[in-house]
């Protein structure tokens, strides 16, 4: 067995463990403290997995890259995500996600304009 202690992940993203090629779990720390600090949005040819595992995190989604829905996560849930998306810190306060990805996963980058036009879910 192993087990990760993620108190000490403070860069934006760490891999911290990889089955080779079937996936892969990293802490992801979103950099941003607002939405309006959010100039880019991803997306990836595959799902990724987000779970809250400490503090706040609100992930920033959109199906077309205009219209952007903010989406505060909530710690025992699991987010499916396949959208561009982003995530930001509320006011810059902790906030780590685990994320379980596939290793081969592509990502394509939309620029955004700030401030988004945010509607929270």
């Amino acid at each position: 067995m192993n087990v990760i202690d993620v108190k000490g992940y403070r860069d934006r993203w760490s891999v911290v463990f990889s089955d080779g090629a079937y996936w892969r779990a990293g802490v992801y720390i979103p950099e941003n403290s607002s939405p309006g600090e959010i100039v880019v949005l991803e997306k990836h040819n595959r799902p990724e997995l987000f779970i809250l595992i400490e503090g706040e995190i609100t992930l920033v989604l959109s199906e077309d890259g205009l219209e952007i829905k903010e989406v505060p996560m909530e710690p025992g849930k699991i987010y499916i995500v396949e959208e561009w998306h982003n995530a930001y810190r509320p006011r810059g306060r902790p906030g780590k996600a685990l994320v379980i990805e596939a290793p081969d996963i592509e990502t394509e980058y939309l620029s955004i304009e700030p401030p988004l036009p945010c509607r929270e879910e």
